[in-house]
């Protein structure tokens, strides 16, 4: 467990209404007291509790809060929380940042969310990386931990996908190995048969859980990553259409404009041209 934290900090720098995320707060006691918040609060929250037990109440609900548990408020989202046991140890960070309502929308944080019984020695870790730093600059230390505060963010959306779907880091085990052959193999031709095969798992359950995760099938993915590709060598290269094309894995050059003017609305040849013209 990690030792009790009994400070508050609130960083200031200048320039930081620009940053995607950006740091407002962080800090933690043994004996975390009362506190509510209205719809005039400005700033997101994760908290966590390392021992103890509190109750949070939002939206007409009251929800116990004890050892590995993890809440996160939206800005402006009325709440209250406050202890049940005489000590309740809990640490927290706040943060706001250009466009991160969007964002954190994207990563499924566009509401609370009470996660139970997680794995903190991540948060744990993030969160006194920037507890040192802070100390250790004050002046700009804030930039660096805004970035730990963003990794911080992305822990609890793992954390909440691991919920949402179970088993997940079992499917990041079958699913990595089929990311990277396709990402070392995409420039030939690239059965999905032979990606199945390297899963060890069906093609039924191969095609489900890459694209609960991808977003997309293991057949538009392939043809995204090679189109990618054929944009870099499009701007990046003199390289003739049809050279790209057997180089990104299409078998002909003729399939390979068709396909690029269904995604891009414009052939390569024109792609080439508005994209060299924008960069001059």
């Amino acid at each position: 467990m990690s030792a009790v934290v009994e400070t508050n900090i609130y960083p200031y720098a200048e320039k930081t209404g620009n940053l995607p995320v950006c740091l407002r707060g962080i800090g933690g006691t043994e004996w975390q007291g009362y506190h509510k918040e209205g719809s005039d609060g400005c700033w997101y929250k994760i908290l966590y509790c390392v021992k103890g037990r509190g109750c949070l109440h939002y939206d007409d609900q009251s929800t116990e809060i004890s050892a590995g548990d993890i809440f996160f408020m939206p800005r402006a989202y009325p709440h209250e929380y406050c202890p049940i046991d005489r000590k309740w140890t809990v640490r927290w960070v706040v943060f706001d940042g250009k466009g991160i309502k969007d964002m954190l929308s994207e990563l499924g944080l566009g509401a609370p969310v009470v996660l139970k019984g997680c794995e903190l020695k991540e948060l744990n870790r993030l969160f006194d990386r920037i507890l040192l730093i802070l100390r250790a600059d004050r002046i700009n230390g804030i930039f660096r931990c805004s970035g730990l505060c963003y990794d911080m963010i992305l822990e609890l959306h793992g954390l909440l996908m691991n919920e949402v779907m179970p088993g997940i880091s079992v499917k990041n085990e079958i699913l990595l190995p089929v990311l990277d052959n396709i990402e070392d193999n995409f420039r030939r031709d690239l059965p999905i048969t032979e990606l199945v095969e390297l899963s060890g798992v069906s093609h039924q359950y191969l095609g489900r859980i890459f694209r609960q995760a991808m977003g997309t099938s293991i057949e538009k993915y392939i043809m995204k990553r090679r189109l990618w590709e054929a944009k870099h060598l499009l701007l990046e290269t003199d390289s003739p259409v049809s050279e790209i094309a057997k180089k990104c894995g299409f078998r002909d050059s003729g399939y390979f404009s068709t396909v690029f003017r269904r995604e891009e609305n414009m052939s390569p040849i024109e792609y080439r041209r508005i994209s060299k013209k924008t960069v001059e």
